[in-house]
């Protein structure tokens, strides 16, 4: 069994206006950022954590918080290879104001057509998608089930991998904050 699951609310604000520099800098504390106070974890996500054997988080802040909260007390993998891929925004005028949520958006719509600003490419984070989503296997494999807190679009671009790799979704819990999905063999 494998489950994926996104990360909690960040603390971060999100109501704010900002321009294509400044939602650089934001998100930077984004990814240095950890969540919002007094978040509930769903039991459902704890109850899957529990019946994974092993459990590994992205190396981002909100990532370990969010293993912190679901699966407390347990013997964590931290690794790189999960962290979010990058949101560079366009380089519009500093007059174009919009809130980081609509960044988002129009970052991850220009970052799939290549512009990626100097960071990592949607090629080479689909390089890591197709490893990461290897490991996860590999791991499931070895020690019967493992249990990834990561990050939201990342987790998207892992699903095609899984599922290239013989792998069937067998509870989507979509995409929100705390949510996850488990993945088990495809039955022969």
């Amino acid at each position: 069994m494998i489950v994926i699951a996104r990360h909690g609310k960040p603390a971060l604000n999100r109501h704010i206006w900002i321009n294509a520099t400044q939602y650089l800098d934001w998100w930077a504390q984004y990814d240095a950022g950890g969540l919002a106070a007094n978040q509930v974890v769903p039991n459902g996500l704890i109850q899957a954590l529990q019946a994974c054997k092993t459990v590994v988080s992205s190396t981002l802040r909100r990532a370990l918080e969010t293993a912190e909260l679901a699966a407390p007390g347990r013997e964590l993998i931290v690794d790189p290879l999960f962290v979010e891929a990058p949101l560079p925004p366009p380089d519009l005028p500093d007059f174009i104001l919009f809130r980081p949520r609509f960044w988002g958006v129009v970052s991850r719509i220009t970052w799939f057509f290549g512009n990626h600003r100097g960071q990592e490419s949607r090629e080479d984070a689909e390089i890591r998608a197709k490893k990461a989503a290897e490991w996860l296997i590999l791991e499931a494999q070895r020690s019967g089930s493992v249990g990834l807190l990561a990050h939201g679009w990342f987790n998207r671009m892992m699903r095609p991998h899984l599922l290239a790799n013989g792998w069937v979704c067998v509870y989507d819990g979509r995409d929100s904050h705390w949510s996850h999905r488990v993945y088990r063999p495809k039955p022969n």
